[in-house]
């Protein structure tokens, strides 16, 4: 008699269970069919269509890739998924590497795939993220593995995140004199094409024999015979009304300040150029634009308000190059609610 009750109780949770199993199919059922996707095939370049960029004459721009797209030319493949954008002639600018890119000497690196790659018009390559530390000749040590690298059309560094620090020799120029300095690893080192240092990050500070020092720990940008192009200036100073200290200065190929921040209010003929405000100077030293401090007048009856930004040539003539802009006008206070009167005393 037990097992006859325990024979009855599995026979019925088995048909429990069948009559159940039609049910979960039906619900699978119910899930929604993925969302279809447009695609639109542009010359040889299938893209979905809703990121579809083009140029003036109807040219594919930029899209996203619908399917893995082979370059020929440049012996890559381009990930779907990804954006591509093409030169005006039709081939491939950059695009999200599908698959590792091994490039030989002089380039002698390896490009990691799911990263973005830059390729000149002939197929070459341009930039990339590297897959793992890769030697390079002019920087006498290896790039940094997982960073940007970017090479000439040649093959040649033109810049990556270096693993070992580079020495960078006194430039003796005739208008100036640069003393050696060391570029620091770890961080971005840029070439020229001929293989000199154009920027890096020193590691001591750099003298620019009467003009100023270039602060250390700061990235700084060399012109191609050695002198600064670009620094922040620190002490010690030698030109301490031109430039503020510790702000990023920049100069002129004969040493003499280019651009940076006014340190105090300085007159030239009718203006007074602000401080705390960008000045430009010209190769001869002269102010060549600044913000005004104060109303000036251009001519007889026209004067412009403070905070324009001017030019001012050789003769010291004004004229604005940026108006000021609008002084912001402060909301009317709320009005406040009439006094009620006081209630009649009974």
């Amino acid at each position: 008699m037990t097992h006859k009750k325990i024979s009855l109780t599995c026979l019925a949770l088995l048909l429990s269970a069948a009559t159940a199993l039609p049910t979960a199919a039906a619900a699978k059922d119910d899930t929604p069919a993925a969302q279809s996707v447009n695609v639109t095939t542009i010359g040889k370049v299938s893209c979905i269509a809703s990121s579809i960029e083009k140029n003036a004459d109807g040219s594919l721009k930029k899209c996203v890739l619908a399917e893995n797209k082979t370059i020929p030319g440049a012996d890559i493949t381009c990930a779907a998924k990804g954006a591509i954008t093409l030169n005006a002639d039709g081939s491939v600018q950059q695009c999200i590497l599908a698959f590792d890119r091994s490039y030989p000497e002089p380039v002698g690196v390896v490009c990691d795939d799911g990263h973005p790659i830059g390729l000149y018009p002939n197929g070459t390559l341009a930039k990339c993220t590297i897959a793992a530390d890769g030697f390079a000749r002019v920087l006498g040590g290896t790039c940094a593995a997982h960073q940007p690298v970017e090479v000439y059309p040649d093959g040649q560094l033109k810049s990556c995140v270096a693993n070992v620090e580079k020495k960078v020799a006194a430039a003796p120029t005739k208008e100036v004199y640069v003393t050696e300095f060391t570029c620091a690893a770890k961080q971005e080192t840029a070439f020229y094409a001929n293989g000199k240092v154009k920027q890096c990050t020193p590691t001591e500070p750099i003298y620019m024999r009467g003009k100023g020092t270039c602060m250390a720990g700061e990235p700084i940008a060399l012109q191609e015979d050695g002198k600064v192009a670009q620094c922040t200036y620190t002490y010690p100073l030698y030109q301490n009304k031109s430039c503020k200290v510790e702000s990023k200065v920049s100069f002129h190929a004969n040493g003499f300040f280019k651009d940076c921040t006014l340190p105090e209010d300085k007159a030239v003929g009718k203006a007074v150029c602000k401080a705390d405000a960008p000045v430009s100077y010209r190769p001869d030293g002269a102010v060549a634009s600044c913000t005004l401090a104060a109303p000036t007048e251009l001519a007889p009856g026209k004067t412009v308000p403070a905070n324009t930004i001017v030019n001012i040539d050789e003769k010291q003539v004004i004229t604005v190059k940026e108006a000021a802009p609008p002084v912001p006008v402060k909301p009317a206070a709320p009005a406040q609610p009439a006094a009620q009167p006081a209630p009649a005393k009974k």
